[in-house]
């Protein structure tokens, strides 16, 4: 996390932050003057369980389905996001291809390993032609993506889409069975 604090600082641009993060990297961000951030945060419902929903909120107040993160933004409009694996977890197959559409030169993805493998997560941004450092200290990871190069292919993304869908339905199914 040491380093992801580091580079936070040497960031020029526009940023855009997904999920939770630490304290620490956000006031990282606040103090660099060179950037201009945009957070988006899960919405909690209030009341005895907290349920997270599809909405997310943009920090001017408008909201943002995940789903469709790329009609917010446009085509490489964002220099740099921060993304916890956690909150985006269950619309990773929307949001590989968005990141790509968006991002226009670095993407920050970290979060636990014990839930999903990194290296699966690199390949699959691999596909995009975007390269892909991955770094673990413990249970924990950083990936770093370079989508300088990137390309997307709409049909290539829904086909992509459906591929990842039955990957994860076969994870489910085996991890059923195991258990």
């Amino acid at each position: 996390m040491n380093s992801l604090k580091e580079e936070v600082r040497k960031f020029t641009g526009k940023v855009l932050c997904i999920g939770t993060f630490e304290d620490s990297i956000l006031y990282s961000l606040r103090k660099n003057h060179k950037v201009e951030v945009y957070t988006i945060e899960r919405t909690v419902s209030k009341g005895g369980l907290f349920r997270r929903q599809s909405k997310t909120r943009l920090q001017d107040g408008k909201k943002v389905n995940m789903k469709k993160l790329r009609k917010r933004f446009k085509k490489k409009s964002i220099d740099y996001m921060l993304c916890n694996i956690n909150d985006i977890y269950e619309y990773f197959k929307y949001f590989l291809y968005d990141s790509v559409y968006i991002n226009k030169k670095e993407l920050y993805v970290y979060g636990e390993s014990k839930y999903i493998d990194p290296n699966v997560l690199a390949k699959r941004f691999q596909r995009y032609h975007a390269t892909v450092e991955v770094s673990h200290s413990g249970d924990k990871f950083l990936l770093i993506v370079h989508n300088e190069h990137s390309k997307g292919n709409w049909l290539k993304a829904k086909f992509y889409v459906i591929v990842d869908t039955f990957h994860n339905m076969g994870d489910m199914i085996s991890a059923a069975l195991i258990s």
